[in-house]
């Protein structure tokens, strides 16, 4: 006996194929009215959106560090042969970019001091080095023990939104009593809080907690409602 199902779509699923030069061949693996997810190659996908349609493009690469993502990519390339990858669909991230929109790539600072000098040599304009702090890696013999990553913000030209956001005064977990006097002018200081900075903390990545149960390297990024 053969099984049969229903798939029932919402008729307010998200209209990418507006988005598109042509028909997409490749089928998403989610969509709903927010927004679709393909489980592709990247390279293929983005050369076939229009010129001009994206608000924000985030970009979380994988490091070149030799892991495990089975056999969709190969981790463990040449130094010109990840820098010309990633110049590929960098390239592409600026095609489909609106003017005034935002990129963001988060990646090792090895790597982002180079993406970031090809950003700027086509043009977009620098805003921020974003210091990710996030102490879960092992310490490397004759180094500094690495303890931040790099999240790159540029946009391409003048931003069209940039939303000034208050973080809350840190506090003692233990007592409650605030960490910082701020120079003696707590008392002028805005009651919604501090400036957003460019130093923020992130919470562990999935692959270092779930790394022995799966061969995966996901990432979660917390600090994505900061960039939203």
């Amino acid at each position: 006996m053969q099984q049969l199902y229903l798939q029932f779509k919402s008729p307010n699923q998200f209209p990418y194929q507006n988005y598109m030069f042509n028909q997409m061949k490749q089928e998403p693996c989610f969509i709903s009215k927010q927004g679709v997810l393909f489980e592709e190659d990247c390279l293929p996908l983005l050369k076939q959106i229009n010129n001009s349609v994206a608000d924000v493009v985030f970009a979380d690469p994988p490091f070149n560090l030799g892991k495990k993502y089975g056999k969709k990519h190969d981790d463990s390339l040449e130094d010109s042969e990840y820098l010309n990858w990633c110049y590929t669909w960098l390239d592409e991230c600026c095609r489909i970019l609106k003017d005034g929109g935002s990129l963001f790539i988060y990646n090792l600072p090895k790597w982002n001091m180079l993406l970031g000098s090809y950003l700027m040599n086509k043009g977009l304009t620098f805003r921020h080095w974003i210091t990710i702090s996030q102490k879960s890696s092992l310490p490397i013999p004759g180094r500094l023990y690495p303890s931040h990553y790099s999240l790159l913000y540029y946009t391409k030209g003048k931003p069209k939104v940039f939303r000034k956001i208050r973080t809350p005064i840190e506090t003692c977990r233990h007592c409650g009593g605030e960490i910082k006097d701020y120079g003696g002018h707590r008392h002028a200081m805005n009651p919604l809080g501090v400036n957003l900075t460019d130093v923020w903390t992130d919470i562990p990545h999935c692959d270092v907690i779930i790394e022995r149960l799966t061969e995966g390297n996901l990432h979660y990024h917390k600090n994505n409602d900061s960039v939203n």
